[in-house]
């Protein structure tokens, strides 16, 4: 098969600029700072909660854009080493505003359903898009695409999202998070850090994403992965990312900075009065806070970032590219993101503290935990099936259409069931040497 093209942009020799498209996306973004800025300083909105959710949410939305545009530039700034790091906590920023600052306040309930809201939506409804999407767009060309194929270079994000799964179950049992807790988690993340830098100095066979043919037919033939070379990556950028990194550095630099700090401004200055609307909103309408929290902030959040993985996906060849980004922000929310709550709500109580969970906190923490084992047993074979992102993906929405009290326990258990089985009945297909090659690749 033919090697993805790199735009013409991007070709040797070409003079790097963005294009009037880019410059369209990055003026809609820049505008939404100027009501942000009135509705947040002039007071000009005060006493319409729902209208200043409204303008701080299209902000934020811009605002991740912006972090997401800037961390796609960083890889040409920085080392790799350091890249990773950088763009796995930038990516994910304002998703980490909302969680530090309602532990900060001791909104301990809310915290928890904030990030619950974020890992389940990320695994239960970004992961099957990606397959979704990626399948549509074959048969409108009239290809046969039911699975993304993966290799070993995914056996980091899978190991270590594992080892995360499993200690979550240690936090529902001790119904609550503290600083061991975080100090366990980010040793977990820089573990696999340090694994994925040096497996990319190693480079192996490069990950790829295959058309799964109709295995009844031997006359279709199957896509083909671009090879691992920076042009093949080159060919996934798109829009004001791909532009941005191939920019000349005397330009790059300070754009990089301006998407940086603007991304910035939004989240110091608009995550407090956003989630204050928020919590107005649902009281004035009579809808749970509990419910608005778990699932409107994460959904603003991780829209950008979803959004370039469902693009990537749209292209077919390179969805596994934008599944192995959803993996890898999966790991990150897992990880990182639970740590960082703990350490906010310390900073908030003025002295080491550990954060409780309710009841109700204690069963949407076991349910995420039980989606996330599902979610990776799906792809220990490395290969995610149309059939496994529908199930996935069916589960998830089940959870709204079953108002039934207890209803988040009894999904937790069905999730650990489906695992056992999906792993029992697979276990010929599993790919555990990889993970385990992996983990022995930290030393």
């Amino acid at each position: 098969m033919q090697r993805q093209p790199i735009p013409p942009t991007l070709g040797p020799g070409t003079r790097f600029r963005f294009t009037r498209g880019d410059w369209l996306t990055i003026a809609v973004a820049a505008l939404t700072l100027v009501p942000f800025s009135l509705v947040r300083f002039s007071g000009l909105a005060q006493g319409h909660p729902l209208l200043i959710s409204l303008v701080l949410g299209m902000a934020i939305i811009a605002a991740a854009f912006f972090l997401s545009w800037a961390t796609e530039g960083l890889e040409t700034v920085v080392p790799q080493s350091v890249a990773l790091a950088l763009l796995a906590l930038i990516e994910v920023a304002p998703e980490y505003a909302f969680e530090v600052l309602l532990a900060y306040r001791g909104q301990t309930e809310l915290a928890a359903a904030s990030m619950t809201g974020a890992n389940r939506l990320l695994l239960g409804l970004g992961w099957p898009l990606i397959m979704v999407v990626a399948f549509l767009s074959a048969r409108r060309k009239g290809q046969r695409f039911t699975e993304i194929q993966l290799d070993a270079r995914n056996a980091p994000e899978l190991l270590f999202l594992l080892l995360a799964s499993l200690y979550a179950f240690v936090l529902v049992v001790k119904r609550s998070f503290s600083l061991f807790d975080s100090a366990i988690l980010i040793a977990i993340y820089v573990a696999y850090i340090l694994t994925a830098f040096r497996q990319s100095k190693r480079r192996p066979a490069p990950a790829g994403v295959l058309t799964e043919t109709d295995r009844r037919s031997n006359s279709a033939a199957s896509r083909e992965p671009p090879e691992d070379t920076d042009e093949g990556d080159e060919g996934a950028d798109i829009g004001v990312a791909a532009r941005l990194k191939h920019l000349p550095p005397a330009t790059r630099t300070p754009v990089i900075i301006l998407f940086l700090l603007a991304g910035a401004y939004v989240l110091l200055f608009g995550a407090e009065p956003f989630i204050d609307a928020v919590l107005q909103v649902a009281r004035q309408m009579g809808v749970s806070q509990f419910i608005l929290i778990q699932w409107v902030a994460p959904f603003l959040s991780e829209f950008p970032e979803s959004l370039t993985a469902f693009i990537w996906a749209g292209m077919i060849v390179f969805a596994g590219k934008g599944l192995s980004n959803l993996i890898s922000s999966k790991l990150n929310q897992w990880t990182l993101l639970i740590a960082a709550i703990p350490l906010a709500y310390s900073v908030g109580r003025g002295h080491i503290a550990s954060l409780p969970l309710t009841a109700q906190s204690v069963d949407e923490v076991f349910l995420t935990a039980a989606q996330s084992l599902f979610g990776l047993s799906l792809l220990l074979t490395f290969r995610f099936t149309l059939r496994g992102a529908l199930l996935l993906a069916g589960l998830f929405l089940m959870q709204f259409f079953i108002p039934v009290e207890g209803v988040h326990v009894a999904l937790g258990w069905l999730y650990l069931a489906l695992t056992a089985g999906f792993l029992l009945l697979n276990r010929r297909k599993l790919h555990l040497a990889e993970l385990f090659r992996a983990g022995r690749a930290r030393g």
